[in-house]
Formats: structure tokens, sequence, C-alpha cells
């Protein structure tokens, strides 16, 4: 089968490793993409950059919209598309909206809808200063008219949860299938053998203050419980002023430090509303059980009172319920272990390969 991958933008994230899948699994396909950061693990990738690489520094891929929907407008005009018999497009933004010639599918896995024009337009808009926000306000409306415009252009959604198929369904009155996104298992599986869990909760993840860390933080306070969070952001000045004594910021951790915190703690916390979660399902595979929020992607990967307790709002209270919870049930790792499974790597493979054959073959 010859493809062609559209990916948003090529850089060292969560979307960057399923193109690193979607290229052993059809490694003579050219890859397009707006811009592309030159790392080793791309290097034997076929990869077609816009005429913006170079232009852009990373932290500014959002700014320059309009631009970039005029290049994916254009774009297949400068594709070969001789003897392709499939377009795979990995986007949140951009991709998902380029158009195929006629006969040839389009199989557009999906992230989620741009949050900056859907669901999160507000948090985006509030970070930026208030003069600018009504300018924003027009490019990202103008976004999401020509995003809407192009919504039928894939012939098959495929979203990394349930979660997100749902906001597919809101934002493009779509129906899309479901494959998780790949999770590495092997290296948490091995970290946790024959290690017992501690004494201390642990989380890790960006410090946004949409992630709720300070939820974590001021419940292991009052439960004077041990509590580790690695990670950086900008909350991470006032999560150390609101630690008390046993709870620990460690900031960066290294991925040899991550497997040890992991496979060393009583049960990983995690209190976001994610799309999915990989941190998550990491604990999993180390037969750590999970105490997450009951929404988003978490709702997903953790069975309440198998693998992990949920809580149902972002509340201190409702986080202190769940770790109570917690600690009256006696965990079995290796059914949490084994509960991991179907977001393997292989899992993923398996799953997205047949229904682009599938695709394929109905034509």
């Amino acid at each position: 089968m010859k493809v062609v991958i559209a990916h948003d933008f090529i850089r060292h994230g969560g979307a960057d490793k399923v193109l690193e899948h979607l290229h052993a699994m059809w490694p003579d396909a050219t890859i397009h993409t707006l811009l592309a950061e030159e790392l080793p693990q791309y290097a034997d990738m076929d990869i077609r950059s816009s005429w913006m690489q170079g232009k852009v520094p990373p932290a500014k891929y959002r700014w320059p919209l309009p631009l970039f929907q005029g290049i994916v407008d254009r774009l297949p005009r400068k594709i070969d598309w001789e003897g392709v018999d499939l377009l795979i497009s990995s986007s949140v933004s951009f991709m998902k909206n380029l158009k195929a010639p006629d006969g040839i599918p389009h199989l557009c896995y999906i992230y989620r809808p741009a949050m900056f024009a859907y669901d999160r337009e507000d948090m985006f808009l509030s970070g930026y200063p208030p003069l600018l926000r009504p300018v924003l306000k027009g490019v990202t409306s103008r976004f999401r008219r020509w995003d809407q415009k192009h919504k039928n252009n894939p012939d098959l959604y495929v979203s990394i949860s349930d979660y997100v198929a749902d906001m597919v369904r809101s934002a493009y009155g779509k129906e899309s299938k479901v494959v998780y996104p790949p999770v590495d298992l092997e290296p948490y599986r091995k970290a946790a053998k024959g290690v017992e869990p501690g004494d201390y909760y642990f989380t890790a993840l960006r410090l946004e203050g949409y992630k709720r860390v300070d939820l974590l933080v001021e419940a292991c306070n009052r439960l004077n419980l041990k509590l580790k969070i690695a990670g950086r952001g900008p909350m991470l000045d006032a999560l150390r002023e609101q630690a008390g004594p046993t709870v620990e910021l460690l900031g960066f951790v290294s991925d040899e430090e991550m497997l040890s915190l992991v496979a060393g703690c009583r049960a990983f916390v995690f209190p976001a509303e994610e799309d999915f979660g990989i941190s998550p399902v990491e604990a999993l595979a180390a037969g750590r059980p999970v105490v997450a929020l009951g929404k988003g992607g978490t709702a997903e990967t953790v069975i309440d009172g198998v693998t992990g307790v949920h809580f149902q709002e972002q509340t201190v209270e409702a986080v202190m319920d769940a770790i109570q919870r917690a600690e009256t049930i006696s965990w079995d790792a290796a059914t949490i272990q084994q509960s991991a499974e179907k977001f393997s790597e292989s899992a993923f493979r398996n799953g997205l390969r047949t229904l682009a054959e599938e695709l394929v073959a109905r034509g």
C-alpha cells in the first residue's frame, strides 16, 4: 500500500510519537508537514516541509494561522499522487483539512478539534494582552470557518479516545472510530518487577493552572500524605509556596528517574481532564493504581475500583475522598498491568492498519 502522510508540525511531543509509528508501518511514505524541527529520530524520514520552514520558531507555531491555512489549501498541487492508495493525516488543526484527489481515500487520525477555535478558545485568548485579544478573536473565527468548510475532506475520522470522538461529533457532526495512541509499556513493566509499592503518591504532568495540580497539593497537605510531583511549568513557584512538608516538587526528572518514581509509588494521582493521558497508562503498566478524574481520557483508561479510583469533580474534597477510598482497596498489580495492554504500541498498529486497509478496500 502506497501512503502519503500529512502531519501538522514535527516537534518532540506525543503526536510525533504517533508519527514515528506511522513511519514504521509505512516506511516509504512521504511525510508532508508545515514545520519540522531537525531531530535525529526523524533522520530517515522523507519529510517535505512548507516554505515557512526556518521562518517561524517553535514557540510561535500558532501565530501565522492564515498562512498555514493557505499552505494546506495549495498543498495538493505539490504532492506526487501517482500510485498513492491512501492519505493519512495526523492532525489537530491543519492537515486534516487537506484535500486528496478523487479516488484516494483520506484517513484522519485526530487528536482533538483545535482547542483555540472550539472548546478552549477563551483560555487560549486569555494568554495574550487584552488589546490583542479582539484581533486574535477574528483570527480564530476565520480559522473556524475554514475548518468547517473542509470538515468533509476526511473519509474517515479516527479519534484517540471516545472523549475526543464526542468532540469530533460536536464540532463537525461526524462519527469516528477510536484507536488509542501507542504507549510504550515495557519499560514500566520492567521497572516495577520485584519492586514493592512505596509510601508516596506520585504525579507527572506539565504544571499549568488548568491541570489542577493544586488540588493534589492541598489534598495531601490536609491528609498528611507524601506526594511527589514531577514536571515544570508556570505554576511551579505557586505550588511550591502551597506545598506542605509532605509534598515535594521535583521539577524536571530524567527518563530513568521517572521509571523509578512510578514503580515505587503507592498510587499515581491525576487531576487533569485530558484527551487521553499517557502518564496514567504508564503507571498502569507498572501495576500501580491510578486515582484520577472520571472525565476525559482517564474515564476510559482507569477502571473504577479495579485499576484505580475515579473522582467526579475537580475539588479538594473529591480528591481527598478518592485517595482515602484507594487506601481501603487491596490492589492486584497483575490485573492492573493487564488492563494497560489495550493501549500498547501493537494495539495501536493493529487497529490503525485494519481501518486503513478496510478504507482502501472500499475504494
